[in-house]
């Protein structure tokens, strides 16, 4: 009985987990879209003809786009993957 009650509370533990990666998802994404870290790639250097400001944003966006969409298949999933 102690093993399902250790299992019960690591899946509990888990989807904690993840709960919160979804509510500083948002966050990172503010914090990585902010003016300070832009200034950090406002070089005149391009990428395949795109400017780097240009590529860091589009890229970032995508980014957080995946992590969303990978965590919200992790949160609808519920206990049945764990």
């Amino acid at each position: 009985m102690k093993e399902k009650d250790r299992d019960l509370a690591e899946r509990a533990f888990r989807r904690r987990r993840r709960q919160d990666a979804a509510l500083v998802l948002p966050v990172f994404g503010i914090i990585m879209l902010m003016t300070p870290v832009l200034q950090l790639f406002s070089r005149d250097a391009k990428i395949f003809g795109a400017p780097l400001p240009f590529v860091y944003v589009f890229g970032m966006w995508i980014l957080l786009i995946i992590l969303a969409k990978r965590l919200s298949r992790l949160l609808t999933k519920g206990d049945e993957g764990d």
